[in-house]
């Protein structure tokens, strides 16, 4: 008898109502994946080339396949060595696989490996050229140089660059081979 119990209640108290099931209301433009605090490495022929921090992934499949980085987000680039290099941080991202390309944007800062300081609202990645830029305003700190443009191209690393639309003044150390010749 009191097997014949037990055996009625499990029988009934496992049961899925498919009603409350579908009510669960699930957003149909929501996100496949969403990862918290998260901390991704890519390699390339098994180096580490990249690490890439950020507070909210969130992973969409449908179209366009893309991955939204919010919360805050750091990427760092190694060397060949292995070393770290430049850091470039943000408020949020959007990295497109099908295109190669990141999209940064929101208080955008890339320092490289020499000091030197980018700061802008928003800088596009390119994985397959190996390269970053923007055409917003743009702020490079030096040493003791500020120099403010419109536009900027870059190594990905931004080891190298180019400020486009200068704008301001920029003093030259008179030892520096690019001022003027005294007479």
């Amino acid at each position: 008898m009191l097997a014949s119990a037990l055996l009625l209640l499990g029988t009934t108290g496992c049961k899925n109502d498919l009603d409350r099931v579908a009510a669960i209301d699930v957003a149909a433009q929501g996100p496949d994946r969403t990862t918290y605090n998260a901390e991704y490495y890519f390699s390339d022929s098994g180096l580490v080339r990249n690490r890439l921090r950020a507070g909210v992934i969130d992973e969409y499949q449908a179209d366009p396949p893309r991955i939204e980085l919010s919360e805050g987000l750091e990427l760092r680039f190694f060397d060949v060595q292995g070393r770290e290099g430049s850091r470039l941080t943000a408020r949020r991202g959007t990295i497109l696989n099908g295109q190669r390309r990141m999209l940064v944007e929101g208080e955008v800062v890339f320092t490289n490996a020499k000091g030197e300081r980018l700061e802008t609202e928003q800088l596009i990645w390119a994985q397959d050229s190996a390269r970053v830029w923007t055409d917003r305003p743009v702020r490079v700190l030096r040493d003791r140089v500020i120099i403010h443009g419109n536009g900027l191209d870059a190594a990905e690393d931004f080891s190298r660059y180019t400020v486009r639309r200068i704008t301001g003044t920029i003093v030259v150390d008179p030892r520096d081979t690019l001022a003027p010749a005294q007479r």
